[in-house]
C-alpha cells in the first residue's frame, strides 16, 4: 500500500512540473509543440524576414543605417524608426523584427494594446503560452516558412509584437 501511495505521489509531482515548467521553457521548444499557422502574409512597413538589409529598397526607405542599437551575440540590432527594430545576421539578412508603435499592424489587423482575445480570433488557437521578462507571451509558429510571430502582453494588452526567423534564440 505504501508504495502504490509513493508511486502515485512521485507520478503526481511529475504531472505538476511538467505543467509549471511548460511556461518557462525556451521557444525552440514550444516550436516543436506547436500546431502550423499561416504567417506568409506578415510584413512590417512593407519589408519581411530575411529580406537584405544593405538592399537599395531599404536605404531608400530609411537612409542608411549603421549605428547599432544594441550590442547582441550573433545578432546586429538597428532602429529603423522609432517603432520598428531589426535584427540582422551575418549574411546582412533581417531575422527579427521588433514593433512596438501603435501606428503598425499585423498582416491580421492585430496592433498595440489589444487582447489575448483579439489575438486568438485574428490567428487562431494553434499557439503557445509562455512567459518572460514579466510578459506573457502568445506565440504562433509558421513551419513550412521557418517564421514566429510573438505578442507580448503586459496587463493583457499587446506592448509589442517579434516577427522572426526561427533561427533566433
Amino acid at each position: 500500500m505504501k508504495r502504490i501511495i509513493v508511486v502515485a505521489l512521485i507520478g503526481i509531482i511529475l504531472l505538476l512540473s511538467v505543467f509549471t515548467l511548460d511556461q518557462t521553457f525556451p521557444r525552440s521548444y514550444h516550436h516543436l509543440i506547436t500546431s502550423n499557422t499561416n504567417l506568409g502574409h506578415e510584413k512590417v512597413d512593407g519589408l519581411s524576414v530575411n529580406d537584405d538589409f544593405y538592399s537599395n529598397k531599404l536605404s531608400e526607405k530609411y537612409g542608411d543605417k549603421t549605428k547599432q542599437s544594441r550590442d547582441v551575440k550573433n545578432y546586429d540590432y538597428f532602429k529603423l524608426s522609432n517603432g520598428i527594430e531589426v535584427a540582422v545576421n551575418n549574411k546582412g539578412k533581417i531575422t527579427r523584427f521588433v514593433v512596438t508603435d501603435s501606428d503598425f499592424k499585423t498582416a491580421k489587423g492585430i496592433k498595440m494594446y489589444d487582447g489575448k482575445k483579439a489575438i486568438e480570433q485574428a490567428y487562431g488557437k494553434n499557439n503557445y503560452f509562455r512567459t518572460e521578462q514579466g510578459a506573457d507571451i502568445i506565440g504562433y509558429v509558421d513551419k513550412k516558412r521557418n517564421l514566429s510571430l510573438e505578442f507580448w502582453l503586459f496587463d493583457n494588452k499587446v506592448n509589442f509584437f517579434r516577427l522572426d526567423n526561427n533561427s533566433m534564440k
